[in-house]
């Protein structure tokens, strides 16, 4: 390998230690942010505020810690979920952040995928509506995919084994099946020797 190519591949890596820098745009207020999360668990607009809290309590009631943020104007989607992970790892809990075209979340709680698969089909122009939903989709059971794999396991291989057992079982029924033909094939032959000898005796007591 040259030396230049290992320099390039150095370089690429990143840097061990070092903070890495926020792409949160700058007109985005943070600390504004923060300080609405820590106070009732939404950031957003007034007139929205009401519907949020709504989601946010039955949240606790049912043992969650849940608070989102709306964010009003367009953003690069990333920058919805950077938001997110940002506020989570300063008030904990699960973060959600809605925008007019994307949604972002973070939690220690629910896995990437149930966050992915409930952002689909939210009503993103009611962002109380979005979060009902969402949260809603979020806490849906979900199909544990290692059980159900477990379970068909099982199943082809009881089956199989029935299969082989009912062959083994079909099998021994032909052979018990061939035996008396066999004994009464012995049987048609000796009594054919029988009458044979018979019918000799017979010309034999003709003969003058």
């Amino acid at each position: 390998m040259s030396p230049g190519a290992t320099t390039q591949q150095v370089l690429a890596l990143p840097s061990m230690g070092l903070p890495v820098p926020s792409l949160i745009p700058e007109d985005i207020d943070m600390p504004a942010i923060l300080a609405d999360v820590r106070d009732d668990g939404v950031a957003a607009p007034a007139d929205q505020v009401e519907g949020l809290r709504a989601v946010v309590a039955d949240a606790e009631a049912d043992g969650h810690d849940v608070s989102f943020v709306v964010i009003e104007r367009p953003i690069k989607f990333e920058f919805y979920r950077d938001v997110a992970t940002e506020v989570q790892s300063e008030v904990g809990g699960t973060v959600i952040v809605l925008g007019p075209q994307s949604v972002g979340s973070s939690s220690p709680y629910f896995s990437r995928v149930q966050q992915e698969e409930a952002t689909d089909n939210l009503t993103l122009t009611n962002p109380p509506l979005a979060a009902r939903q969402m949260w809603d989709q979020m806490n849906e059971p979900s199909l544990n995919w290692t059980v159900i794999s477990l379970a068909l396991i099982v199943v082809v291989v009881v089956g199989a084994a029935l299969a082989r057992l009912r062959s083994s079982r079909r099998s021994r029924s032909g052979d018990g099946a061939d035996a008396p033909d066999a004994g009464s094939s012995a049987s048609s032959s000796a009594a054919g020797s029988s009458a044979a000898g018979s019918g000799t005796t017979d010309l034999s007591r003709d003969l003058p």
